[in-house]
């Protein structure tokens, strides 16, 4: 907005506050019509039909339904209307009275002129017929339908892109586009109420009606400047502005300075048409002379839209106009009826024009866009051709089982439109699938090409393999050249162009599952691009990258060049290219799942045996000590655990416990305590002085472990002679202590924490075993073990259910332990490794 030229944010403002006047309008004009439907029921209908006199004084009958009170009374075509109700004829009158609907039972008194001689003729307006009433709502509802529909979509693209000036002129031509299918189509709004009262209405409604003849000047403006400046136009700019807007400024004019001109018609639908036709040639012109492929596939988009919007719309008017000029007298009003549904339908037909104008200016999807509005456009052309020969089909055997056969009962007929409607189906499937072989015969080929590509790839076992296979098949089916699959394994071996830097990146655009045109990123390209990203692309040759997505997942992406010996790429090779991405990103998928599986059963396979080695490792039966009842044991919560406890024998009949628990879990701590086990089995026997062992131990463990690895450590050494127990405490969780008199003593850390720094000294600490005193020692997954609150089992449980169980065994008292941690946890799983080892005195 900063660098944005002062007219542009002008004409950007001002279009903001027509589109949001028109959206009142629109609300305004639902109001009086839902008022209007609900006193449809009551309407009713004197059969007349009135044009304008030429003097401004009278209407002229132009029509009478036969049967009702304006043809029984004996009024005839040609036949002048002077006085309405005793009011003479104005053009308000014409409006909202003769040419409106009256309420049934209403009496009516209108003064006709016929050869000179002025008469009254007191009328009782009676019921409407079902058709007028249908034709009412329809005529009530759909023009407002229409502009709000305009309007909501030119007002989208002043949200999506406010200050580019293609979107500013095409919102301007949907805004009056908007109107014009309000004005031409609206019959008029005869509700007397606060809307129309106070909020001058119908004076909003003459504005509305100025509004809608700007549609053409802005049509010409915008393809006089887009995809780039017409040369006359800038050479000669004040002169062809004053032609583009020569209309509405007639109009205007003619609205001030009202007089009566035979040949005004004449002209404004003369330059309506010339307006109209020149910008098409504008357009036209520009498709041949367009450099880039961005505006190659922008202009292609908008003829499209231009072509079948312009068809729909004028097949709506055309058929309307034959049916309201040359048919009215000779079809029923259920055939009327459905003349007025189709060319409602074609007017909102017409919306593909301001859609695809705008997807062009956003760049959105362009060619996805074009081919799929263009499949679905001669999909419901064919379907709709089809139905109407069904139609015909039944209108006309019906007709003639009735006339020619004299058949009354009505179950035959039901039955033969019953078998007709049942065939509809499987015809329209044939006549779809035709269209594919006849307009699309490349999707058939692609079709079976795809089918023998699946079917190569589904037997590879190797990653590179399939790659390879697409790159030949692709550059085989397609001649597109080059073809560079890439995968997004984190394989630092690997050079990936892409970034993902932000979130507006090319790979996060490619993760969304949209398609990435290089050829377009040099022109306002909505994604951010590194320039290595774009150096990549241009030494490699590539226009496009796909996605190749499988469960949601960004598997690779399928870079491509452009299609040899074609401007670029179809739609047909666009979907077989992402359908051939997403079943090479299926079989990659598999690959990988395959080789995670026999990965996971080989480490399966390990972790049994690292299992099976690190039991054998832990004392299966505890020996016999004197003077201690010792029981140990170790729950993992992993296969293989980084906790390991031993109860030592020594040959002077001493005993030695020890407790550690190796930071980590799995196989990786399982293999440090291994060697912890096997240093801590082999010191002992060696060490006379337990502070030099844990010292000897902690310099190894140093030396061969990364400084991320450490082991907590919680050595004794029993003396059953003196009933002593000497131990060092490295960093591990303090051990509880409980005389028989029920005195707790922790026993906390003597020393560092083994393998973080080396010649570490450690103090030893001693303490008395008598009969009845209790020692455990555990490792930090029980007293951190959690329940679903997040609450930590804690110290002082230990402590108290040691308490309360200390006249038990240490068997007893291990379980105990076990099973208030249990209790605790209330189910939750435990995240961590629990050692004990509970030793009593005897």
């Amino acid at each position: 907005m900063k660098d944005t030229p002062t007219g542009i944010l002008i004409l950007s403002f001002f279009s903001k506050f027509l589109g949001v006047f028109l959206i009142i309008f629109s609300l305004m004009a639902a109001i009086l019509g839902g008022n209007a439907l609900t006193t449809v029921s009551k309407d009713g209908t004197i059969g007349l039909s009135v044009s304008n006199a030429s003097d401004n004084k009278s209407v002229i009958v132009t029509a009478t339904e036969k049967g009702l009170p304006v043809d029984i009374a004996g009024i005839q075509m040609g036949d002048s209307i002077v006085k309405y109700n005793g009011a003479a004829i104005t053009s308000d009158v014409i409006t909202n009275q003769v040419m409106g609907s009256q309420v049934a039972g209403e009496k009516i008194t209108l003064t006709i002129r016929k050869n000179g001689v002025e008469k009254d003729y007191e009328l009782t307006a009676v019921r409407s017929s079902l058709f007028d009433k249908l034709i009412i709502v329809l005529f009530k509802t759909i023009p407002v339908l229409l502009m709000a529909l305009y309007v909501l979509v030119g007002f989208w693209g002043l949200l999506r892109s406010p200050y580019s000036k293609e979107t500013i002129l095409i919102a301007l031509f949907c805004f009056c586009f908007g109107c014009f299918n309000y004005a031409t189509i609206n019959t008029g709004l005869d509700a007397q109420n606060f809307v129309r009262k106070y909020l001058y209405f119908d004076d909003l409604r003459k504005f509305v009606a100025l509004i809608m003849w700007f549609g053409p000047s802005f049509w010409v403006l915008l393809f006089a400047t887009f995809p780039s400046r017409n040369r006359f136009y800038e050479r000669n700019k004040k002169l062809t502005l004053l032609f583009i807007f020569l209309l509405p400024l007639i109009v205007i004019l003619s609205s001030v300075i009202p007089q009566s001109y035979n040949w005004l018609g004449i002209v404004l639908l003369t330059l309506l048409f010339t307006n109209m036709g020149i910008g098409v040639m504008l357009l036209g012109k520009s498709s041949r002379n367009v450099e880039s492929v961005l505006e190659r596939r922008q202009v292609k988009l908008m003829l499209f839209g231009i072509k079948y919007g312009a068809i729909s719309i004028s097949l709506g008017w055309l058929l309307i106009l034959i049916v309201q000029i040359f048919l009215i007298k000779y079809i029923s009003s259920t055939i009327q009826l459905a003349s007025f549904c189709l060319f409602l339908t074609c007017q909102i037909g017409g919306l593909i024009i301001p859609f695809t104008f705008l997807n062009s200016f956003f760049q959105n999807k362009l060619l996805e866009t074009q081919s799929a509005l263009k499949r679905r456009v001669r999909y419901i052309g064919f379907t709709l051709g089809l139905l109407a020969i069904y139609l015909s089909a039944i209108f006309i055997m019906g007709h003639l089982l009735v006339s020619l056969f004299d058949v009354k009962d009505t179950t035959f007929i039901i039955l033969v439109v019953l078998f007709l409607s049942l065939t509809f189906t499987p015809i329209n499937k044939r006549l779809l699938r035709w269209i594919d072989e006849k307009f699309y015969p490349e999707r058939t080929k692609y079709a079976e090409s795809l089918k023998s590509f699946i079917q190569s790839i589904s037997a590879q076992i190797d990653k590179n393999d399939i790659l390879l296979k697409l790159k030949e098949w692709v550059s085989l089916t397609t001649h597109i050249y080059p073809v560079i699959p890439i995968t997004f394994d984190n394989n630092p071996a690997i050079y990936y162009p892409f970034k993902d830097s932000r979130s507006n990146s090319v790979v996060n655009k490619i993760k969304s599952g949209a398609k990435f045109f290089w050829d377009e990123v040099t022109v306002k390209y909505t994604a951010y691009v590194d320039e290595e990203e774009i150096e990549w692309a241009r030494d490699n040759d590539i226009s496009l990258s796909i996605p190749m997505i499988s469960q949601g997942e960004l598997v690779g992406a399928l870079n491509v060049g452009k299609k040899q010996g074609e401007d670029d790429f179809s739609m047909e090779d666009i979907d077989l290219l992402s359908q051939a991405s997403s079943q090479t990103a299926i079989a990659l998928q598999n690959i990988k799942l395959q080789s995670e599986y026999i990965d996971k059963k080989r480490m399966d396979k390990e972790l049994e045996m690292a299992r099976k080695i690190q039991q054998n490792l832990m004392p299966k039966d505890i020996p016999p000590v004197e003077g201690l009842d010792v029981y140990g044991e170790s729950r993992p919560c992993f296969e293989v655990a980084g906790d390991y406890f031993d109860v030592i024998k020594l040959e002077d009949g001493n005993t030695v416990l020890v407790v550690a628990d190796v930071s980590g879990k799995g196989a990786g701590a399982a293999m440090i305590m291994a060697n912890l086990q096997a240093s801590i089995r082999l010191g002992v026997q060696l060490s006379d002085e337990m502070g030099d062992f844990v010292t000897r131990v902690n310099n190894l463990i140093y030396n061969n472990t990364s400084p991320a690895e450490f082991i907590t450590f919680f050595v004794a050494l029993w003396a059953p002679k003196t009933k002593t127990i000497f131990y060092v405490n490295a960093g591990h969780n303090p051990p509880i202590a409980i005389d028989d008199a029920g005195n707790v003593t922790k026993l906390h850390a003597t020393g560092l924490i083994i393998g973080v720094l080396p010649d570490q000294v450690y103090t030893v600490g001693t303490l008395k075993m008598t009969e009845g005193s209790s020692l455990v020692i555990y490792t930090d997954g029980m007293d951190e073990a959690m329940n679903k609150t997040g609450e930590q089992f804690g110290l002082d449980r230990i402590i108290e259910c040691t308490l309360e169980n200390k006249n038990k065994s240490a068997a007893e008292l291990a379980k105990a332990l076990n099973g208030k941690v249990l209790d605790f946890c209330e189910g939750v799983p435990m995240h961590d490794d629990v050692t004990l080892i509970v030793a009593k005195g005897i």
